[in-house]
């Protein structure tokens, strides 16, 4: 999966004696209150991997933190480019959504972005642009 990134992306978000955490890591116009879901879901990934190399476990930062961690932003970052450019207050307002896709969406904001089972998780701009294209 393609990790978006742009000017308010850090290139290296770990490194030896460090992991950024949270905003200082991305950050995402606070239209869903991101920060918060990322701070602590970065600060307790970058603990687990942390833990998990103290104790002498070989660890891959890159696969084990930073991938994860993108995977989340990424789901953020297109709720709110879609909030820019108008597709999600279209969506909201859909009459073609399912209470499937209500719930789905609800998640998201409620900050499960690395729920696998959440298409918008999978592949969030295509699920936001399918319901917008049902007629």
């Amino acid at each position: 999966e393609e990790l978006l990134r742009d000017s308010t992306t850090e290139e290296q978000v770990y490194g030896e004696n460090f992991a950024l955490i949270g905003n200082a890591t991305e950050f995402l116009d606070p239209v869903f209150s991101s920060g918060v879901t990322l701070a602590l879901e970065s600060a307790d990934k970058a603990a687990e991997v942390m833990i998990r190399q103290l104790n002498g476990e070989k660890v891959n930062w890159e696969k084990d933190y930073q991938e994860y961690l993108f995977k989340g932003v990424n789901v953020f970052r297109e709720f709110v480019l879609a909030w820019y450019d108008g597709r999600l207050q279209q969506m909201f307002f859909s009459d073609k959504k399912t209470p499937q896709l209500k719930k789905a969406i609800t998640s998201v904001l409620a900050g499960f972005v690395w729920d696998d089972r959440n298409i918008f998780v999978r592949n969030g701009k295509d699920a936001i642009n399918h319901i917008l294209e049902l007629k």
